[in-house]
C-alpha cells in the first residue's frame, strides 16, 4: 500500500524528476522486498522453526510422511534415510492444502506463478529487469476469489498493469452480492481490468519476447507478461498411503472425512484444517488442530467443526469481512418475509469520511425481523 500511495503522490504533486522515477521505485519495492523477507524470517524465528517447537518439548522430525497402519507413520527425510513412528494415542494429520491448477492447455510448458512462489519470482523478475522494471510489465491472474482478488490488487499497487479473469460472473461468488460490486468499483478506479463469466481455455507463449496469450472460452485473448493461476486450494492428501489404511476422502473436496470430532473413518485417525477440504482459514485450523488433539487425550470429545459462526475475511483494500449468513442465504433459510437488513455506507460514517473522503465499503447487517437475531 506504501508503494501505491508514493506513486499515486508522485502523479499528483510531481515529487520527482522523471528522469529519477524508475530508479526510486526500484529502491521502494526493494525495500518492500527487504521487509518482507524479514518479516517472513522473524515469524519463522519466532513461532514455526525446530527450535521452538522443540523448546516446547515437541520433536521435530523433517520429511516425507506415510501410513503403514492405523497407529504406524513412515518418514523418510530428503537424503532418503527413513524412521518409523508408532502412535501410543493416536495421530493427528494437518497437512494444509496446495493449489489447485486448472486443466489449461499449454499452462504446464512454461513457467507461471501461484500463491506459493508469486513473491519470489516476482522480485527475481524485479532484479533482473533493472532499472525500469514494472514499466509495461502485465500480470494475468487466473481466479476471481480471494486469493485472486488479493494478489491482484497487490501486484497492480506495486506498479503492475494487471487483468483479473473470473470464471464466475462477479468477484468474491461466495461473498455478498454487493460486496462484489464495491470490490470490482475500487479495482476499476485503481486501473486493474476485470474479466468475469470468463473461462481460460489454453495458454501459449511467445518465446522471442515471452509474452503469453491466454485464449478464453468465449474466443477473446488476453496478453500479458506473467500469468498467475489462483483458482483456489485442494487438500493436500497425496503420497500418504491414507486410502491403504481405510481413511476416506470425501468425494466432492477430496479431502479427508472426518466427523464432528474430527476423527477419521479409521480409529484413532484425526484431521483438522485445510486437508479436510472444510473452510480454509488459519484460524479455523488452528482451532481444529487444538480440538483433534484434546480429543485424542482427553475422555470428553468436543466438536471440531462450525456451521455459519466462523469470521472471514479477504485482505484487499477495502477489507471484505464477514461472519454468519449472506442475505440470499438467510433468505433461502428463513424466507424473504422473515429477514430483515441493516445497511449504511462508510461515505456516511463520520470517521470513515475523516480517515478518506472516497471511502469506499458499507457494513450490512442481516437479523431476523421479528427476533432481531443478528443471522450475518
Amino acid at each position: 500500500k506504501r508503494v501505491y500511495n508514493w506513486r499515486k503522490m508522485n502523479e499528483k504533486y510531481g515529487s520527482l524528476d522523471n528522469d529519477n522515477i524508475d530508479d526510486s521505485q526500484y529502491r521502494m519495492m526493494m525495500d518492500v522486498k527487504r521487509q518482507i523477507d524479514e518479516n517472513r524470517q522473524r515469524i519463522y524465528d519466532h513461532d514455526d522453526s525446530p527450535e521452538v517447537m522443540q523448546s516446547l518439548g515437541i520433536d521435530v522430525i523433517e520429511g516425507s510422511a506415510r501410513f503403514l497402519d492405523s497407529k504406524t507413520v513412515d518418514v523418510t527425510s530428503d537424503s532418503s534415510s527413513s524412521s518409523q513412528l508408532t502412535a501410543k494415542y493416536g495421530i493427528v494429520v494437518a497437512t494444509g492444502a496446495i493449489p489447485q491448477i486448472l486443466n489449461i492447455q499449454g499452462l504446464g510448458e512454461g513457467k507461471y506463478w501461484t500463491y506459493e512462489n508469486v513473491w519470489n519470482d516476482f522480485f527475481v523478475d524485479l532484479e533482473q529487469s533493472k532499472p525500469n522494471p514494472l514499466k509495461d510489465t502485465k500480470v494475468i491472474v487466473v481466479g476471481g476469489g480471494p486469493v485472486g482478488c488479493e494478489l491482484s490488487q497487490a501486484i497492480s499497487r506495486l506498479g503492475c498493469s494487471v487483468i483479473l479473469i473470473s470464471k464466475s460472473d462477479r468477484l468474491l461468488p461466495s461473498g455478498e452480492e454487493i460486496a462484489s460490486s464495491e470490490l470490482q468499483n475500487v479495482f476499476e478506479k485503481e486501473d486493474i481490468d476485470v474479466l468475469c463469466g470468463e473461462s481460460a481455455v489454453s495458454v501459449t507463449r511467445d518465446e522471442s519476447d515471452g509474452i503469453i496469450t491466454l485464449t478464453l472460452k468465449s474466443g477473446k485473448s488476453v496478453v500479458g507478461n506473467h500469468i498467475l493461476i489462483a483458482t483456489g486450494r485442494k487438500p493436500n492428501t497425496n503420497n500418504m498411503g491414507l486410502e491403504d489404511i481405510g481413511v476416506d476422502l470425501c468425494d466432492k473436496t477430496k479431502g479427508i472425512s472426518v466427523n464432528d470430532n474430527l476423527e477419521t473413518s479409521v480409529k484413532g485417525i484425526y484431521a483438522a484444517g485445510d486437508c479436510t477440504g472444510d473452510r480454509q482459514f488459519t484460524h479455523y485450523a488452528g482451532f481444529q488442530g487444538a480440538i483433534a488433539a484434546r480429543n485424542i487425550l482427553l475422555p470428553l470429545k468436543d466438536s471440531g467443526k462450525r456451521s455459519d459462526s466462523i469470521p472471514a475475511a479477504t485482505f484487499t483494500d477495502p477489507e471484505v469481512a464477514s461472519i454468519g449468513l449472506t442475505e440470499d442465504e438467510a433468505v433461502m433459510q428463513y424466507g424473504a418475509d422473515k429477514v430483515s437488513v441493516s445497511f449504511r455506507k462508510l461515505s456516511q460514517v463520520d470517521r470513515a469520511i475523516c480517515e478518506d473522503a472516497d471511502m469506499h465499503g458499507f457494513i450490512k447487517i442481516v437479523y431476523q425481523t421479528k427476533t432481531k437475531q443478528i443471522l450475518g
